[in-house]
């Protein structure tokens, strides 16, 4: 191997080393937001879970607010390619986003990390191209531009949404959402988009397509293996 060859081997076994650590700490730093909320305190149990010294941490992220953005978009990301998979072939806004939200639910009820998380993450969450907002936008706009839904602002819209969604998150988080809770919340989302009262509910109570967890991406993996830990503890 000549010294350019060694270099660049070199640099490509480091830059390796450190997304890995970087991803290490994204990955540990879920289930400790969720578990204990996003307070400055935080850092230690992510720094003790990841196995990574104090001097380390700070390599990566500044601040805790650094790191909890982070969490936020790779969990956008990850999610909303599982979520778009399972209904990216529905014709019908409408009931794209009513699987789409449906889906989130189901999966926070079955996943009370994702949930707690969301919750604590709160408005950030739901801000623009973060987890709720920035798909559901897109989903909103064509359903508009297809004279599937009332015309009207789309912040507004937006923003109903978002709002309806992000508090049921809420109530899967404090253990107040019934088998029934998702259906309800996409009944009143798709009436409040301009669907009469018997369609939103027609299609909020369709099944909800499958959605492939086995196809899920490093930090969704994470939460459900410590939602597993969890429970066999």
């Amino acid at each position: 191997m000549s010294g350019d060859q060694e270099t660049d081997h070199r640099k490509r076994v480091g830059a390796d080393r450190r997304a890995k650590t970087r991803q290490r700490l994204i990955e540990s730093a879920m289930p400790v937001f969720a578990q204990k909320g996003v307070g400055a305190s935080a850092i230690d149990d992510v720094i003790a879970t990841a196995g990574v010294s104090r001097g380390t941490f700070y390599n990566y992220f500044q601040s805790n607010r650094e790191l909890l953005l982070a969490v936020n978009d790779q969990l956008r990301d990850e999610f909303i390619a599982l979520v778009h998979d399972a209904v990216g072939d529905f014709e019908d806004p409408a009931e794209r986003i009513a699987a789409s939200i449906g889906l989130m639910i189901q999966f926070a009820r079955s996943n009370p990390l994702l949930a707690s998380f969301i919750t604590q993450v709160g408005l950030e969450a739901a801000g623009p191209e973060r987890l709720i907002s920035g798909y559901m936008a897109r989903q909103i706009r064509q359903g508009i531009d297809q004279g599937r839904f009332v015309d009207g602002p789309l912040n507004v819209a937006l923003d109903m949404v978002a709002g309806a969604t992000l508090f049921a998150f809420l109530r899967v988080s404090l253990g107040e959402a019934s088998d029934s809770h998702g259906s309800h919340v996409v009944t009143a989302i798709l009436r409040g988009l301009g669907l009469s009262p018997d369609e939103a509910a027609q299609i909020a109570q369709k099944p909800l397509p499958e959605m492939d967890i086995t196809a899920a991406c490093s930090l969704v993996q994470s939460t459900i293996n410590a939602k597993s830990s969890i429970d066999q503890d």
